[in-house]
């Protein structure tokens, strides 16, 4: 499961102290169909953008997802998003590998991404292998983290199966060397990165509820 492959990667970044940036890190990712922006300030002020679909903000404890749907504006916990994942999986078999399941092998190969030089690895979930471009680069290692820590924190919000096992899969690789990912095949892409200052109130989220237009 390519999606699987794309948390993992993401999962296993090890920690890095952003505090002494000069600005946010922002990163555009190609995910899918969609572009995501990415604007990380430090593990407590994260926020991901999906451009109309809405946003998603950890802000210290706070988790909120931000969806426009129908002309309206809902936000919500994501504690409470996740107890309604939980409810509309209970007695579906969902099929994750365990984190021995899951390995790196680099190819020998290297590929230019967003004009980024990287490393090529075939990445294996026990079921299936995909290839990923993976760097050492500092700015994509802080990238990277940022979106391990929005992906964990959605992950321990479902409270399942599920949730359980992506947790697990963040350990596969903590011991990896290039731990910035720079494209996973036919699923995730790096467009841009750089460091751009985000105002505080960025990472602010509105309030829990439903919002209509012109209230």
């Amino acid at each position: 499961m390519r999606s699987i492959i794309i948390l993992t990667l993401l999962g296993f970044a090890g920690t890095l102290n952003a505090s002494g940036a000069q600005a946010d890190i922002v990163a555009r990712y190609a995910m899918g169909k969609e572009t995501i922006v990415l604007s990380y300030r430090d593990d407590q002020h994260i926020r991901v953008d999906r451009g109309q679909l809405g946003y998603s903000i950890i802000n210290g404890e706070q988790a909120i997802a931000v969806l426009q749907q129908g002309g309206a504006r809902v936000v919500m916990n994501v504690d409470d998003v996740g107890d309604m994942i939980n409810s509309a999986q209970e007695g579906q078999s969902i099929a994750i590998p365990d984190t021995s399941a899951v390995s790196l092998s680099p190819t020998g190969q290297f590929s230019d991404i967003a004009g980024i030089k990287g490393r090529v690895y075939t990445a294996s979930d026990g079921r299936a292998k995909y290839l990923a471009v993976l760097t050492d680069k500092a700015d994509v290692i802080t990238a990277s983290d940022g979106l391990r820590h929005f992906f964990r924190r959605f992950a321990s919000s479902m409270k399942n199966e599920r949730g359980n096992k992506l947790l697990a899969l963040e350990n596969a690789f903590k011991d990896q060397q290039d731990r910035g990912v720079l494209q996973v095949e036919g699923g995730f892409k790096l467009i841009s990165i750089a460091q751009q200052t985000r105002p505080d109130n960025f990472y602010t989220p509105p309030p829990i509820g439903i919002q209509f237009p012109n209230q």
